[in-house]
């Protein structure tokens, strides 16, 4: 995660602190780490639940406003990234309403096809343009080292010994990492799963 200067990378729940309450400097300097961090995975969640629409931008900057109006209100339950696309789905919805389109699901693939418990990701799952974008917010919103670790072992294909090396730990301490982001992994994608239900 980036810093400003010279100092260690800022977590989420001080990044949002910063810019509701900091100085002017320093709220600009967090703001663009903020952009810098999730604008173009926001950018892509939202135009891929809106099916490329050419108001996509549009929906993008409402979410940004409210995000930016909003951003007292967030007190770290959940990555910011998650917090981001709570918004964006609530102005998606909106948009939705106003011009009297439907909200469907996102996926219609049943939590089984995404277990990454015994291997990498199935190659039919992830060629649903869906299910990588959703694979995509999952990770976004996951802690670094989650993020790591699990890119390493099922994007890349490494094994534990090779992403153990590649994040700094021993054996053990990755093997433990993996479970533990699976884990995360999956309560992410079943929690949004609910939430796609109630929408559509």
């Amino acid at each position: 995660m980036e810093g400003i200067g010279n100092e260690q990378p800022i977590d989420d729940a001080s990044l949002a602190q910063r810019i509701a309450r900091g100085p002017a400097a320093e709220r600009e300097a967090c703001l663009e780490i903020l952009y810098a961090r999730y604008a173009d995975p926001l950018f892509a969640i939202i135009h891929h639940r809106m099916s490329g629409s050419a108001e996509t931008a549009d929906v993008w900057q409402e979410t940004w406003l409210a995000a930016l109006r909003g951003i007292e209100s967030y007190r770290g339950q959940s990555g910011l990234f998650t917090w981001l696309c709570g918004i964006a789905r609530r102005k998606i919805s909106d948009h939705f309403r106003r011009t009297g389109r439907r909200v469907g699901r996102i996926t219609e693939a049943p939590i089984d096809s995404l277990d990454i418990g015994g291997g990498p990701l199935p190659e039919e799952v992830l060629a649903r343009r869906e299910i990588r974008l959703r694979v995509v917010e999952i990770l976004a919103a996951l802690p670094d080292d989650y993020r790591a670790a699990l890119t390493a072992r099922y994007a890349d294909g490494y094994g534990v010994e090779e992403v153990a090396r590649r994040i700094g730990r021993p054996y053990k301490a990755a093997e433990s990492l993996l479970s533990r982001a699976k884990e995360a992994f999956r309560s992410k994608f079943m929690s949004m799963e609910r939430s796609d239900e109630r929408i559509g």
